[in-house]
């Protein structure tokens, strides 16, 4: 049983998630990690490792479907926002090679990378989101007409990791922030990840205050819901959980059971949820394991140990979906010594050949 974690980064923690799962079941087999960056810490943990292209270079699929074939992967799990679209753009291709590939099929991605239409698309399934302006000018009438008021947020439409934010309280700050968005998409990966240019890639928001809350989502290769789990994040750190409580909220888990069961994606999706003391807006959707996921595994869930099962068509343990309530987690740092010998190229044979 050979698992391909891509952009493994600094998720550490992951690749021994999907390491104890494979000895917790008796299984033989890799946890294969590929990043860009060949001193990403977390390739120092894989039991095998490639550097990759990065996920804007053309190349980058070449890459993947070389570590495939070469491994005989038979699970393939992203943990990058923005190498989604392309892995479900080939999403059959990897099928077919015996791969069960955890990312939702294209349509559901492009869905879900966009904020601007959440609103819409979550309210079919009778689940709230901030209402979004695309203009300054569409945002400048719904200040008159009162539909907001300031404060209001401005970011870009396909953001991750909190690339492009900006709370304003006016509309001057509200100019200057829609341009800093549109110069930030330009700049970053975030231009490759859309077909929209980055003047019609942003969004303007109402800002809900409340309590935030991270809901993660599971659903099977089929795109059957299986469960969701909470947590109440109480600190964040670069655009991720640092400290929260496992939250066991019916009204949580049945805005997750909508979700799943009307998106009916492929794998695990993250969910950023605020409660404004009357209502639950989501406010943002990741396509792929979102970093908070850590914390619940340390509550005692373990999807990692379900998504083996799946792609070997075993049956789920009930114990896997589930974490224990009211556990109050801490993330904490690891620093690994780097062996550049322990990283393989992934495309320096092709590379050499021509």
């Amino acid at each position: 049983m050979n698992i391909l974690l891509t952009s493994g980064a600094r998720r550490i923690d992951f690749i021994g998630f999907f390491q104890a799962a494979l000895k917790d079941e008796n299984l033989l087999g890799n946890v294969i990690v590929a990043d860009p960056d060949k001193n990403a810490p977390s390739l120092q943990a894989a039991d095998r490792s490639y550097v990759i292209p990065h996920q804007t270079d053309e190349r980058y699929i070449e890459a993947i479907f070389s570590i495939c074939k070469e491994n005989n992967v038979n699970c393939l799990v992203p943990l990058n926002d923005w190498e989604v679209p392309k892995l479900a753009d080939h999403k059959k291709e990897l099928e077919a090679l015996g791969v069960a590939v955890f990312t939702p099929n294209p349509d559901i991605v492009h869905k879900v990378r966009d904020k601007g239409m959440y609103h819409k698309l979550l309210g079919s399934y009778g689940v709230k989101a901030p209402h979004s302006y695309f203009t300054i000018e569409e945002a400048k009438e719904g200040l008159v007409n009162k539909e907001v008021i300031f404060p209001l947020i401005v970011k870009p439409r396909n953001g991750s990791a909190s690339m492009g934010i900006e709370i304003v309280h006016n509309v001057e700050d509200m100019e200057f922030a829609y341009k800093l968005a549109v110069q930030t998409i330009k700049e970053t990966p975030l231009d490759d990840a859309t077909s929209k240019i980055p003047e019609e890639n942003v969004i303007i928001q109402d800002v809900i205050e409340g309590e935030k809350f991270s809901l993660d989502i599971f659903n099977d290769l089929n795109g059957r819901f299986l469960t969701s789990l909470a947590l109440k994040q109480l600190e964040m750190r670069g655009g991720d959980v640092d400290k929260a409580v496992s939250v066991r909220s019916n009204e949580l888990f049945q805005i997750g059971k909508k979700i799943g069961e009307n998106l009916k994606h492929v794998g695990y999706i993250n969910t950023d949820i605020f409660y404004d003391g009357k209502d639950y807006y989501v406010i943002d959707i990741n396509p792929r394991f979102g970093g908070s996921y850590a914390l619940s595994h340390a509550a005692e869930a373990n999807i990692p140990a379900a998504y083996i099962a799946l792609a070997r068509g075993k049956e789920l343990k009930q114990e896997w979906l589930e974490d224990d309530a009211d556990v109050e987690l801490a993330r904490n740092d690891t620093v690994v010594r780097i062996n550049e010998g322990k990283v393989e190229d992934a495309l320096k044979e092709k590379t050499e050949a021509k």
